[in-house]
């Protein structure tokens, strides 16, 4: 059966399959690409692992229905579809019939069936005189992929090459052991007749099938897949727009799209998320307002009022769109978003010895990123690295305070929009000493509640390595040898002093546990030691030993119980209220 014999719905940009198609008949003529700017596989273990059993367990003689699969055509050969959405499925499926062909091979009477096989994964040029025994994939995935998927279907990849660290990679040679292995199995229950019937519902599985009739058409599809409840990232579609030909300016769509994934092959390694950075990144510019008014104005909305931040997520990819069209050149605008991913990453996860952007992470002070993605372009080192200093001040007395994080975040935009150049600095770290926050008619309010917190314990560790810092010692604090020790244990020994003391307030105890005041910082191997031991037992054998100084002052405390702790954190807070304030 021809695709040209099937039901198709048409409309002036598409053709739409009236019923669904089986995999035979989408597979038995076309060839079938991954667009350049499509990402790369990324379907788990999970997720394959469903498709495969929801397969094997369907009772469905039609064919078990798969949803939509949306293609294109491709100008210069009426025989080639671009995937633009399905690809994840389709290369799945692609897995799986490898998998049932390589164990068809083994079974010389299943000759009809491996041909089958062969000729649904495998390019075929029909001929009288001889079979063709072509092994060219009918599918080419992404870029990134292409190489290593075309190897595995050739049978030639059998373990990871030099670029196995890329994860989609190391996700199709995952899938490719399990869908293997779980061939095998299913071989050795139900024997090669089984693996049969299990392909013959491969085959079967149904899609309704979208096909943009002209290239310009599989942008405005594109564009529509969020509308058809099929589920698309923020950078999935502006990097669509990206390779738009009709914005793309002075780059052609191949190096628009290497630029691309250098800037997200950045952000990946440092485990950031794309989605996020470019969130960050167009609140960072100064265009971002006047980009969004542009907009909120063509579509009849009135906005008197400042917006933080200037681009919500919902205007995301709005404003890209906007961005796109207006820039004169694609290539410097990919160029500076690549420059800023790198920015951005030492933002995000700053180097050994970045003291006030480490605090930032630990603090979760993400609000701050736009400005200092900014500053970060803008400032030379010993500006910026100011401008750090007074937003970390800002955002930990800001915490400690419990102050709504939502006036930070107007704050941090308004002097977004003061920062224009170098010579700014100056002015925003003016403002930023005279926020509300770092007014000293709050000193009081800062002062009794860090006598009084509890934060989490990587802020606990953050607070207790800054103060150590503050004392000149010379330990290197951001090794991981340096380890968060409750004194008054969290976990207690039956018939210890300490579970005496929890015996006299359970409620006071399991409360003041995790106060600063009650934790230091020990060696790994000390803290590790020490563990629930008596408070005299920790003094005189793991204490004495440590080379942190706030460690080596609890061995002038005679005894360790509830008005210790309050005492040694207001201590504490004589060292905090050094460290935090601005000069």
């Amino acid at each position: 059966m021809k695709n040209t014999d099937l039901p198709f719905k048409t409309t002036k940009r598409m053709t739409i399959s009236q019923e669904p198609i089986s995999l035979e008949v989408v597979l038995g003529t076309f060839v079938f690409e991954v667009p350049l700017y499509q990402r790369e596989f990324s379907w788990e273990l999970e997720q394959v692992s469903d498709l495969y059993h929801d397969i094997e367990i369907s009772t469905d003689i039609e064919g078990h229905f798969l949803g939509s699969l949306l293609l294109s055509k491709k100008d210069e050969d009426d025989k080639i579809r671009e995937v633009i959405d399905g690809q994840q499925r389709l290369t799945t499926l692609f897995l799986i019939l490898y998998s049932i062909k390589k164990s068809l091979e083994s079974s010389p009477d299943y000759s009809r069936a491996l041909e089958s096989m062969n000729n649904l994964l495998y390019q075929r040029r029909k001929s009288l005189l001889k079979a063709d025994t072509s092994e060219e994939p009918r599918l080419s995935t992404g870029k990134r992929d292409k190489r290593l998927f075309r190897a595995i279907l050739q049978g030639t990849e059998t373990t990871p090459h030099k670029d196995g660290r890329v994860k989609s990679h190391k996700l199709l040679m995952s899938i490719h052991d399990f869908l293997s292995t779980q061939i095998e199995k299913l071989k050795s229950v139900k024997g090669m007749d089984g693996v049969v019937e299990f392909a013959e519902k491969v085959i079967n599985t149904k899609f309704i099938q979208m096909l943009a009739e002209k290239k310009t058409d599989k942008i405005l599809l594109f564009k529509t897949l969020n509308a058809r409840g099929i589920e698309l990232s923020q950078s999935d579609l502006i990097k669509n727009e990206v390779c738009n030909p009709s914005i793309r300016k002075n780059i052609n769509e191949e190096e628009a799209i290497a630029l691309w994934d250098d800037m997200r092959e950045t952000l990946e390694k440092a485990k950031a998320d794309i989605d996020v950075f470019l969130f960050h990144y167009i609140n960072s510019l100064s265009d971002a307002p006047d980009l969004r008014k542009s907009i909120e104005e063509r579509r009849g909305m009135k906005n008197e009022k400042d917006s933080y931040p200037p681009v919500p997520e919902k205007y995301i990819f709005d404003v890209y769109e906007e961005k796109l069209k207006g820039i004169p050149n694609t290539e410097d605008f990919l160029n500076d978003l690549k420059t800023s991913a790198e920015h951005y990453v030492e933002i995000y996860n700053p180097k050994p010895g970045k003291v006030y952007l480490s605090s930032l992470k630990v603090l979760n002070t993400n609000k701050s990123y736009p400005l200092l993605l900014r500053a970060k372009k803008i400032l030379n080192d010993k500006n910026f690295e100011a401008l750090c200093k007074s937003i970390e001040c800002l955002s930990f007395r800001h915490s400690i305070m419990k102050i709504d994080p939502k006036d930070l975040e107007k704050f941090y935009y308004a002097a977004l929009n003061k920062l224009k150049s170098n010579d700014d600095i100056d002015i925003v770290i003016k403002e930023v000493k005279e926020h509300a926050t770092m007014s000293p008619s709050l000193d009081k309010k800062f002062k009794t509640d860090f006598e009084q917190a509890y934060p989490r314990t990587n802020i606990s560790k953050m607070i207790l390595s800054r103060i150590s810092r503050h004392l000149h010692e010379g330990f290197d604090f951001e090794t991981g040898d340096i380890w968060l020790e409750h004194i008054m244990p969290q976990t207690v020994k039956a018939g210890s002093s300490w579970e005496e003391l929890k015996e006299l307030d359970t409620e006071l105890y399991d409360f003041t546990v995790d106060r600063i005041g009650n934790l230091t910082l020990l060696q790994k191997k000390l803290n590790i030691q020490a563990s629930n031991k008596s408070f005299d037992k920790k003094k005189t054998d793991y204490y004495e030993k440590s080379a942190v100084k706030i460690t080596k002052e609890i061995l002038d405390y005679a005894a360790w119980d509830f008005d210790t702790i309050e005492t040694r954190q207001e201590k504490l807070f004589e060292y905090v209220k050094e460290i935090w304030k601005l000069d």
